[in-house]
């Protein structure tokens, strides 16, 4: 699609270093100013349409910044979603305020994208998420030129948007774009990557789901992106749950509501024939349903990027075992940093914190953004500068009071004390023994401490 992407930024409201800190446990640096932002992007057969994000800029005087890309999870009501600041583009806030510029697509299908939503489908997914960053780019360029990129990208996402994410990171470089996109790391987190293989228990078993209207989301979602998996609801769905249940999916209603009204096994819902027809061809895979979940399987392949995935054992909504999967095949494909890192026996709900967190210092030790990591007292050494940020080998400290005497220790990325030591305020330090890597330093003076990423070249 041709440029430009942006067609219009409406500012929403500034989220306050108070709130978010809420969430951010005391992490947060900076305010965040919202903006919703309509852009040009493709409809699942390549057409042109418009769709809606978010986009937060933190209100610092960084001058290295990066972008985070959010992708949210399963919403079926229109107005759930980021552009509208709904819950979970807090997420999506508390990166920005720790130095990050924020994206986060509200999909198509969703906010101000009419139709149903494709739900899963992989390349509208990365479609939406890829031109909403083009879109922030115009914004940034044209509207506050003097925030500088640094052109790192960082992509994340859970539960439909660790699939989104998962989708985008495998686009852009399936497509050649990473000399657009330096994606610097990827972090999905429980996502259903392998649709065709893990997730697809949920069709073959017929065990008690928790969330039966994703199933339907989904047959509703493909048939927008293919218009082979039915000609009538009454085609797939009994009744009286045809005429019941697609009237929910109009943009109105949350999906408790339609899990309310759905039984909690497959085969209490979907046609028998349609049904046994799928568990027949398990081995084939020529049904339509088939043919669209492994159009948006996206586990089997070679990342070139950091890449991690985050999993817990008791997540009753996306089975653990597709991180598994993913990890197993692209380690056996030669990729080699990726890794499928478990948070515990958490569901699918507890799982969210801790994964956002681990995808947070995945990307800080990756980053040359000038966001600090942490800030536990609001004393004077907040405003110190440490630079040359790069450095090749020497750093300084500035700070506009009258401090003598500083403890410095550096940190590794994994939390080994690297360099520990006494040092005047006014001295150069030497770090050229130190090998190239991103390292956190971590400077004290009496009972003020202030932490801050640094890369040395």
């Amino acid at each position: 699609m041709a440029q430009p992407y942006l067609v219009s930024a409406t500012a929403v409201d500034t989220t306050s270093k108070i709130f978010i800190n809420f969430f951010a446990n005391g992490l947060a640096l900076y305010e965040v100013a919202n903006y919703k932002i309509i852009y040009n992007t493709v409809d699942t057969d390549g057409s042109p349409t418009t769709a809606s994000g978010l986009l937060s800029i933190p209100l610092s005087n960084c001058d290295s910044l990066g972008i985070v890309s959010y992708d949210h999870g399963t919403v079926l009501r229109r107005e759930d979603v980021p552009s509208r600041s709904n819950f979970e583009s807090t997420i999506g806030k508390v990166f920005a305020s720790t130095g990050y510029i924020a994206t986060m697509p509200d999909y198509l299908g969703l906010g101000d994208n009419l139709g149903i939503h494709p739900y899963l489908h992989a390349e509208s997914q990365a479609t939406a998420t890829i031109d909403l960053i083009r879109a922030a780019r115009e914004y940034l360029a044209a509207n506050m030129p003097s925030i500088n990129l640094n052109g790192e990208v960082m992509l994340t996402g859970y539960s439909q948007g660790g699939h989104a994410a998962m989708g985008t990171a495998k686009y852009i470089q399936d497509n050649s774009l990473l000399g657009e996109f330096d994606v610097i790391a990827a972090a999905p987190a429980s996502g259903p990557y392998n649709l065709s293989g893990s997730q697809s228990d949920v069709f073959i078993q017929d065990l008690p789901y928790s969330n039966p209207g994703y199933v339907v989301y989904l047959l509703l979602g493909m048939e927008r992106a293919y218009g082979n998996i039915y000609t009538n609801p009454s085609d797939i769905l009994k009744a009286p749950y045809d005429t019941l249940i697609p009237p929910f999916f109009n943009g109105n209603f949350d999906m408790d509501t339609v899990n309310q009204l759905l039984p909690a096994n497959i085969s209490g819902y979907v046609e028998d024939s349609v049904l046994q027809a799928f568990i027949a061809d398990s081995i084939n895979q020529q049904h339509p349903i088939w043919q669209a979940l492994n159009k948006n399987t996206n586990y089997d392949w070679t990342p070139t990027m950091p890449l991690r995935m985050y999993y817990c054992t008791a997540d009753e909504q996306v089975g653990f075992q597709n991180a598994l999967d993913a990890e197993t095949a692209m380690q056996a494909n030669g990729a080699s940093n990726v890794n499928a890192q478990l948070n515990g026996n958490l569901t699918h709900v507890g799982c969210i914190t801790p994964s956002i967190a681990a995808a947070s210092l995945f990307f800080d030790s990756l980053s040359t953004s000038c966001s600090s990591i942490v800030s536990l007292v609001e004393n004077a050494l907040r405003q110190m500068s440490i630079y040359p940020n790069p450095s090749q080998g020497k750093l300084y400290f500035e700070t506009t009071t009258d401090i003598d005497e500083l403890n410095i220790t550096i940190f590794s990325s994994t939390g080994n004390v690297m360099l520990s030591k006494r040092h005047l305020a006014k001295e150069e330090l030497d770090i050229s023994s130190l090998p190239k890597a991103m390292y956190f330093v971590e400077v004290r003076a009496k009972e003020s401490v202030q932490r801050m990423r640094i890369l040395k070249r």
